[in-house]
C-alpha cells in the first residue's frame, strides 16, 4: 500500500512524531485535518505484523464531537482521500471503513460523541489509536474514556500494538478551557499548576501578520497556501470581528467568553519580546506590588529609549505578603538581580495598618531594607480609570526607530494571560459591560503591573535622582487614624 503526499514543515513534524499525544493547530485552510487523516493509514503500515498470521493489525476511532460534524466535514475529507473501495471498503451500519491490503488489516471506526452520555460507546471498544478532529469540541470526559482504551488492540497474545497514540488537529482554543490548559501543560482542576502530561503541541504559522497600527497583510510563510485560492485569508478576515481572527487566522489563543479585556490594545506580537529582556544593573528596578492574600508583583525597568520592560512577574495565591516575599521575591532577587538598586510601588491601601496589629504593607517591605526593598512610594491613587490610562499610555506608544514603547519578557506568563484577556471587566447577566474589574486570578498580576506603569507615566525617579538626594527610604502613606502617639 502506498499513500503519496507532501507536507508543509509543521504538519509533516507533527505526523513525524512518536508522541502518545501530540496536537496540532493552525488556521483555516493549513492542511492540518488532511496531515491527520493519511496518518491514519500511514501508521497502520508501520506497525508491527502479529506473531500469529503475520498481519499488521490496527484499530484506529475517529472522533467528532457532533454526528452533522462527523458527516459533513471529517468523513468528507477522508473520502475525498479514499473513496469507498479504493484503499479499503466502507461498511455503513458500523461506520466503519475496513483497510484489509498489503498485509494490513485497519479498521477506522468513525464515532460521534455528542456528550458525556455517549462515553458508553467507548466502553467496549479496544482501540490502538485515536484521531480527535476538532479536538478542541471535544470534551475532557471523552479524551479521558478514550485514554482508556489505548493500546488494547491488538491484543498481547497476538504480539501487542508496537505503536499507541492519540492526536488531533483544531483551531485554537479558547484561554481558560481545558484544552488550554493541557496544551500549557496546566493542571486542568486548577489551571495555574505545572503538570506535566507528555502532550506535545504542534502551532502552524498565522495566515494573516499583523502590523503595528493594527492591520494586517498577508503571511508568506503560511503553510498549504499553494493550495489555497489567491486572497483566501486577506478575504477571510473581511468584516471579522478581533476574537474570531485572533482563532481562526492568527493562531492565538481565543479571549474568554467573560467581559471585555482591560487593555484591549494589548497586542502579543507586538509587546512580547522575542526574546528574554536583559535587566541593566545600572537602572533602577521597580518593583511593584498589589496586596491581600493574593499578593502579584510586578518587576520593571525604564531604558534609555524610554521603553517600559516588565522582566518578571509574581502571582501568588493564598498567602500573606511577608511569605509571598520570602518564598517568591528575595529568591528571584538574589538569583536574578543580586546588586541591583530597587524601589517599591503598590496599591495605595497598602499603607494603612491591619485591624489587628496596625502593621501595614509597606512596615513588612521595610523589614526586608538589608535585603534592597527599603526604599518605598506607594501610588498616589488606586483609580481603575488612572491605572488603566497608564499601561494603555505606553501600549499606544512608539519610541525611536519605531520600537514599541511597552515590552513584557516572554517569561512573564502570567502577566502575558493577564493582559491578552483574563484581566477583565465585569459582565452584567444580559451582556452589559460593566466599569468593576473582575476579581479572578488574572486581575491581581493585572493590577500590580499598572502601577508600576503610573510610577512611570508620572516620570518615576531614577536612580542617579535617588543617590543625588541622599534619599536611603522614602515612605509616602495615606495617614492612619488608629495609629496615635504612645
Amino acid at each position: 500500500m502506498k499513500v503519496a503526499a507532501s507536507f508543509p514543515p509543521i504538519v509533516s513534524a507533527y505526523m513525524q512524531s512518536d508522541a502518545r499525544y501530540r496536537w496540532i493547530l493552525g488556521p483555516f485552510g493549513s492542511g492540518k485535518s488532511v496531515g491527520s487523516q493519511i496518518e491514519i493509514p500511514r501508521r497502520a503500515q508501520m506497525q508491527r505484523a502479529s506473531i500469529l498470521n503475520g498481519e499488521k493489525k490496527t484499530r484506529i476511532a475517529v472522533v467528532r464531537e457532533t454526528m452533522p460534524q462527523l458527516r459533513d466535514t471529517t468523513m468528507k475529507t477522508w473520502f475525498d482521500w479514499f473513496p469507498n473501495g479504493s484503499l479499503g471498503e466502507y461498511h455503513a451500519m458500523t461506520k466503519t471503513y475496513h483497510i484489509k491490503k498489503d498485509g494490513i488489516n485497519c479498521e477506522v471506526i468513525f464515532r460521534a460523541l455528542d456528550d458525556e452520555a455517549d462515553v458508553s460507546n467507548l466502553l467496549s471498544i479496544e482501540l490502538t489509536g485515536a484521531y480527535l478532529n476538532e479536538f478542541r469540541d471535544i470534551k475532557q470526559v471523552i479524551v479521558e474514556a478514550l485514554d482508556g482504551r489505548l493500546g488494547r488492540y491488538p491484543r498481547m497474545a497476538d504480539g501487542g500494538p508496537s505503536w499507541i497514540g492519540m492526536f488531533g488537529d483544531s483551531n485554537m482554543p479558547e484561554k481558560g478551557s481545558y484544552w488550554y490548559n493541557m496544551l500549557e501543560g496546566l493542571d486542568p482542576s486548577d489551571g495555574k499548576t505545572r503538570k506535566e502530561n507528555g502532550y506535545e503541541k504542534f502551532v502552524q504559522s498565522s495566515g494573516m501578520l499583523r502590523q503595528i497600527d493594527g492591520t494586517y497583510t498577508e503571511n508568506p510563510h503560511a503553510e498549504n497556501l499553494a493550495n489555497l485560492p489567491p486572497g483566501y485569508y486577506p478575504n477571510l478576515i473581511r468584516n471579522k470581528t478581533e476574537d474570531y481572527i485572533r482563532t481562526y487566522v492568527m493562531c492565538e489563543y481565543g479571549r474568554s467568553k467573560g467581559g471585555k479585556p482591560v487593555h484591549p490594545m494589548f497586542n502579543r506580537a507586538l509587546h512580547v519580546a522575542s526574546r528574554p529582556l536583559v535587566p541593566n544593573r545600572n537602572n533602577l528596578l521597580l518593583i511593584s506590588a498589589d496586596f491581600g492574600l493574593t499578593p502579584a508583583i510586578a518587576l520593571k525597568q525604564q531604558d534609555a529609549f524610554g521603553r517600559v520592560l516588565t522582566l518578571d512577574a509574581i502571582a501568588t495565591f493564598g498567602m500573606g505578603l511577608e511569605r509571598a516575599i520570602e518564598t517568591r521575591l528575595l529568591p528571584l532577587l538574589r538569583q536574578k538581580y543580586d546588586g541591583f538598586d530597587c524601589f517599591v510601588t503598590g496599591d495605595p491601601s497598602g499603607g494603612r495598618g491591619a485591624d489587628g496589629d496596625e502593621v501595614s504593607c509597606v512596615d513588612i517591605f521595610q523589614r526586608y531594607r538589608r535585603k534592597g526593598l527599603g526604599k518605598v512610594k506607594l501610588a498616589w491613587s488606586n483609580s481603575p480609570v488612572h491605572r488603566q490610562g497608564a499601561t494603555d499610555h505606553f501600549l499606544s506608544m512608539l519610541v525611536d526607530r519605531g520600537m514599541p514603547a511597552y515590552q513584557v519578557d516572554p517569561g512573564a506568563v502570567e502577566l502575558i494571560e493577564a493582559l491578552e484577556g483574563g484581566f477583565m471587566w465585569k459582565k452584567f447577566k444580559d451582556g452589559r459591560p460593566s466599569t468593576e474589574v473582575e476579581k479572578n486570578d488574572a486581575s491581581h498580576v493585572g493590577e500590580a503591573n499598572q502601577y508600576g506603569d503610573m510610577y512611570y507615566e508620572r516620570g518615576g525617579r531614577r536612580k542617579a535622582e535617588l543617590k543625588e538626594r541622599g534619599l536611603q527610604a522614602v515612605v509616602e502613606t495615606p495617614p492612619n487614624p488608629y495609629a496615635t502617639q504612645r
